[in-house]
């Protein structure tokens, strides 16, 4: 048999003659077997069974060596770390993205651990949300490319990277996005309704992300009603629904207020033309006046829905911001538009009038003026001028009239339905009495026996 001479440090290789749990015997043609332990082998490896059989080779390299007694040790570790830096080498070219773990966070990068070498990895070469998180890195498993392995002696140097990797990931992720996004874009149509979640608000809009893309949502389609600040009613993270009110290549317009009722429309739903409604007077016009019936509502009060009495201007004595009640005359849904009657809540006394000029009609005074009575006949408001109201001393009316007197007779001298004009006469009633009397008279004035007419209407008013 061929004895061999071995010293430490030569790589030999030879048969496994027995195996135990932690160790093995190698027969290496010398003095006696060798002997290497299982961490010498593996240190991951808790037993040789199941990996090692006898019959086996081995190679490894002489550690240890002594006669007495009689030992040689043996390790398979200096080799393997060596055929690992030569993969490690390879890496350089192939490029290949390894598993590496997370030894240290240093000042200017991280140390990793691969195949038992320590790797530098600058934090220029590393992500920027991992560079973020770096006091957590410790420990973790990154995916790395080796860009440069050098040895010089004992001393190696290599280092790692991230940055193919990342700008990898993130060019993958940003094609992924944009895809979904397209996706999204293309299932979405005008007129469609959407829940999204406001994702920032600005002065003017805000912007709402649906699952990959993001609308725009301006003020004014926020509510019908007039908004200041839109975080005075929107906030950011809220969820909201949206109508799509236009499409336009990759812009999406929004409406919050597309979905709800408009004032109008709400208003509409509530009330129905005859109904009673309060409202504020906002504008004057030449024609009438501009009322607010409900929030951002407003309808016309014509002036000729004043009253029924044609005389009266009503908007000479209501103000801005007066509270009037009214009832609804017109409601138009598609024109927006309310027609509103201040006469309608109110009786038309001349409806029933039947009276007419020449008529005789009994009258209550309501008011004394220098210039003549006011007067109430069946409700409806008429004037005796003072000089048709006595033939002597019209300028002293008040002498003889009191408010609250009942006048008995008075002629009808102006019935105008139209104008609401109705004018009297007591003076005209005491006339006619007196033509007729005279009539009277005048045609039995052959039948009196030597009395004159003037003496026959003197007896005639003595009675």
């Amino acid at each position: 048999m061929e004895i061999k001479i071995l010293k430490v440090g030569d790589i030999v290789e030879g048969k496994v003659v027995e195996v135990t749990d932690n160790t093995i015997l190698i027969d290496v043609k010398y003095f006696t077997e060798a002997r290497m332990h299982i961490d010498n082998y593996d240190p991951s490896l808790d037993t040789f069974a199941n990996v090692v059989k006898e019959g086996d080779t081995v190679k490894g390299r002489i550690q240890k060596i002594t006669e007495e007694p009689p030992l040689i040790l043996m390790s398979r570790l200096p080799i393997i770390k060596k055929e690992n830096f030569n993969l490690i080498v390879d890496l350089v070219e192939s490029k290949e993205e390894v598993d590496a773990k997370v030894k240290k966070v240093a000042e200017k990068g991280i140390l990793l651990d691969y195949l038992g070498y320590e790797v530098f990895l600058p934090f220029t070469l590393l992500d920027y949300e991992l560079i973020e998180e770096k006091a957590k890195l410790k420990g973790k498993v990154l995916k790395i490319n080796i860009i440069e392995a050098s040895r010089r002696g004992r001393f190696t140097r290599i280092i790692g990277s991230r940055k193919e990797i990342f700008e990898r990931e993130r060019k993958e992720a940003y094609e992924q996005r944009m895809e979904e996004r397209q996706q999204e874009l293309d299932s979405i149509n005008t007129g469609d309704i959407l829940t999204g979640t406001i994702d920032k608000l600005e002065k003017h809009a805000a912007n709402v992300r649906f699952e990959n893309i993001v609308g725009l949502l301006r003020i004014s389609q926020v509510s019908h009603y007039r908004i200041d600040k839109l975080e005075d009613v929107l906030t950011e993270g809220q969820e909201v629904q949206v109508k799509v009110i236009k499409k336009e290549g990759n812009r999406l317009d929004l409406s919050m207020k597309a979905l709800v009722p408009t004032p109008f429309e709400e208003f509409a739903a509530n009330n129905k033309v005859g109904d009673e409604v309060t409202g504020k007077v906002v504008q004057k016009l030449p024609f009438g006046l501009i009322v607010e019936v409900a929030q951002d509502v407003r309808g016309l009060l014509h002036k000729n829905e004043y009253s029924w009495n044609p005389n009266d201007n009503f908007d000479s004595h209501v103000n801005i911001d007066d509270e009037i009640t009214l009832a609804i005359i017109r409601l138009d849904l598609k024109s927006e538009k309310i027609g509103l009657s201040k006469r309608q809540l109110e009786d038309n006394p001349w409806k029933n009038v039947t009276f007419k000029r020449g008529d005789i009609v009994s009258a209550e005074i309501t008011d004394v003026k220098d210039s003549g009575l006011e007067v109430l006949v069946d409700g409806i408001n008429g004037f005796i001028p003072a000089n048709e109201a006595l033939r002597e001393n019209a300028n002293q009316i008040s002498a003889y009239f009191s408010v609250g007197d009942k006048i008995d007779q008075a002629l009808v001298t102006e019935a105008n339905h139209k104008n609401w004009n109705l004018r009297l006469s007591i003076v005209k009633v005491l006339e006619k009495k007196d033509r007729e009397t005279f009539e009277k008279y005048l045609e039995s004035e052959e039948e009196n026996s030597g009395q004159t007419i003037g003496d026959l209407i003197g007896e005639d008013l003595k009675e």
